[in-house]
């Protein structure tokens, strides 16, 4: 709902409180009191309407800002966006391998914006200043595990370039895992392609039995990738996420100011790291084509 602080209902002239229960009149915009709304038997300003009359915000009241992703309006104090769910107070994008993609404000992702109550013992405000740009998505897909009591969380970009997404969500230990995984089964592969090309003439099998061996590897890339980090990475960075923020909890010791500013500073993602792994494998890609004579 749009913020009415500093402005008056129509009706009895008191200054709307953040928690009045307001209406708008659906033909010229003017709040009211819900109470003094029925009262009154609808809007103090209906014989203005057939000549167009728009209630406007009065300049007295404080001005409203912009979010910087949809252009709605929102007050000062609002941590989210309510039209299209963009976290606001923020210069950082909302895209990238760490999942918040366009579309927040569709289905359950709403309920990402309600910032009262706690995941996990911690306060969902904490997890929304750890997260950064993200909160609203994976606020939704925690808020959804524990409704369902299950653990999945698809991720799409987890889904398929794993380790970037976990080293870019600085979860160091799942980044190597995935990157190993990756390079054992795709191993097999880049033997035939070696033997191909004919950089390779001793291979360790039949050329068949390698062929066969990298396709199940293939399979079972695919089903790691997709059944295994898709579908849980939200909740190992669910977990990820828990310990960080109460290690930052214990090492500020109840010094609000300095834990606030440790849950921006420690959390979100790392931008460097992501930099860092697109320039390796762009430089990796070029040593291999040069490699074979490509380049």
């Amino acid at each position: 709902m749009l913020n009415y602080e500093g402005c008056s209902c129509p009706v009895c002239k008191k200054p709307f409180a953040p928690d009045d229960d307001i209406v708008v009149c659906p033909e010229c915009g003017a709040p009211y009191h819900r109470e003094c709304y029925h009262k009154q038997g609808g809007c103090v300003y209906a014989g203005l309407h057939a000549s167009g009359f728009e209630w406007k915000r009065p300049a007295s009241a404080p001005p409203l800002n912009k979010c910087p992703s949809c252009g709605a309006s929102y007050a000062g104090d609002q941590v989210f966006c309510e039209k299209c769910g963009a976290p606001l107070h923020t210069d950082e994008p909302r895209s990238g391998p760490g999942g918040a993609q366009a579309g927040f404000g569709m289905g359950g992702f709403a309920a990402a914006q309600d910032l009262r109550g706690e995941i996990d013992g911690i306060p969902i405000a904490d997890w929304a200043a750890y997260i950064g740009p993200s909160a609203p998505f994976y606020i939704y897909q925690f808020k959804r595990m524990d409704a369902t009591g299950h653990k999945i969380g698809f991720v799409f970009s987890a889904a398929f370039i794993g380790p970037i997404y976990f080293f870019y969500r600085k979860m160091w230990g799942l980044g190597v895992l995935a990157a190993l995984l990756n390079l054992l089964l795709n191993l097999p592969t880049a033997l035939m392609m070696m033997a191909e090309m004919g950089i390779l003439f001793a291979l360790p099998v039949s050329y068949a039995t390698l062929g066969m061996i990298s396709s199940i590897c293939s399979l079972l890339l695919s089903v790691v990738q997709i059944g295994g980090w898709g579908l849980f990475s939200a909740w190992f960075y669910r977990r990820h996420c828990a310990r960080r923020i109460r290690r930052i909890q214990e090492e500020t010791a109840g010094d609000a100011a300095a834990y606030a500013e440790r849950l921006h500073k420690k959390g979100g993602p790392s931008k460097a790291v992501l930099i860092a792994l697109l320039v390796f494998y762009l430089l990796s890609t070029l040593l291999t084509l040069f490699a074979v004579g490509i380049l």
